[in-house]
């Protein structure tokens, strides 16, 4: 969807759903499509914040002993945090859009260790949106 869709046509479609249960779905696939070999000596949590109409969704994912767990919520120290409007985030997970092109734009937002951030994508397969 997210490939061929407008930034209008995404938000229209995410809203549809609802922007809460489209973020689990999407964080819950991260843990599917984690590939332990990619993060090998990765030990981390890595802050996800997700901008939408006003509302912030926090997400933490933590890399720990080759395997990723996802949970709700804000981070206490997190190695690093990523803050970015939802249609930039869709399209970061769905590799439509590099991370760089969205930092570099003002559309990502880092702090924390930034050059960890510049592996985290590649932790995780593409997936098809």
């Amino acid at each position: 969807m997210v490939a061929a869709a407008t930034d209008e046509q995404i938000v229209q479609a995410v809203h549809a759903v609802g922007t809460e249960p489209t973020l689990n779905r999407v964080f819950e696939g991260m843990q599917s499509r984690f590939v332990p070999d990619r993060a090998q000596g990765v030990d981390a949590e890595i802050q996800f914040v997700i901008q939408d109409e006003g509302s912030e969704h926090a997400y933490l994912v933590s890399i720990h002993d080759g395997a990723c767990s996802v949970t709700r919520g804000p981070a206490e120290d997190p190695k690093v945090t990523l803050t970015s409007d939802l249609v930039s985030f869709l399209k970061l997970v769905a590799g439509k859009v590099g991370g760089p092109q969205l930092f570099m734009t003002g559309k990502l937002k880092i702090s924390g260790d930034l050059f960890f951030a510049t592996r985290i994508m590649g932790f995780f397969d593409t997936v098809d949106a």
